[in-house]
């Protein structure tokens, strides 16, 4: 005989999400090991990644990215253009009221291209909806980036003109 505590009632009990910390820390491991299925799951579809910093003196964002395919094909660009991508001992902080996360840091990577090694600080802020990533910035040295040379793909045009046509009216 079963309980009636047992019972279904038609609700069921919350489920204990990953706090942003947890969130974010996972996303960026799963950019270092290559696990493309782990940085999927781990963004909401309408996510949106945006670069704050421009390499031009425009005061507007170098780039942003909107939706799940944008930032998804973004990111897998990252292992065409660069090969041992990682932050080594990355300071994090998660906010007061736990929906946002920070990491700070320099960035190091082979440019696959060149075989230069890269590096560059960062600051990155991940925003965190019901366990799911909903808005990244990162804050980097856009010009050291831009200065690799390395071709743009699509997404990463896409990105660009986006700003270019509404500035930072979209921040």
């Amino acid at each position: 005989m079963t309980d009636s505590k047992d019972q279904d009632v038609g609700w069921s009990r919350p489920v204990a999400r990953e706090s942003a910390l947890e969130v974010a820390k996972d996303y960026v491991r799963f950019i270092e090991i290559g696990d493309r299925e782990g940085i999927a799951n781990s963004l909401a579809d309408d996510v949106v990644q945006m670069f704050p910093i421009s390499s031009e003196a425009t005061g507007d964002p170098q780039g942003i990215f909107s939706g799940k395919e944008e930032v998804v094909d973004y990111t897998y660009g990252l292992f065409r253009k660069f090969t041992g991508l990682r932050w080594p001992d990355p300071e994090w902080t998660e906010s007061a009221d736990g929906k946002r996360a920070f990491l700070e840091g320099r960035g190091e990577a082979t440019v696959t291209q060149s075989g230069e090694r890269y590096s560059n600080v960062y600051i990155t802020r991940f925003d965190v909806k019901d366990g799911l990533i909903v808005r990244i910035a990162e804050y980097a040295n856009a010009t050291l980036y831009v200065s690799l040379g390395i071709e743009p793909s699509p997404t990463e045009i896409k990105a660009v003109e986006r700003v270019q046509k509404v500035g930072s009216a979209i921040l």
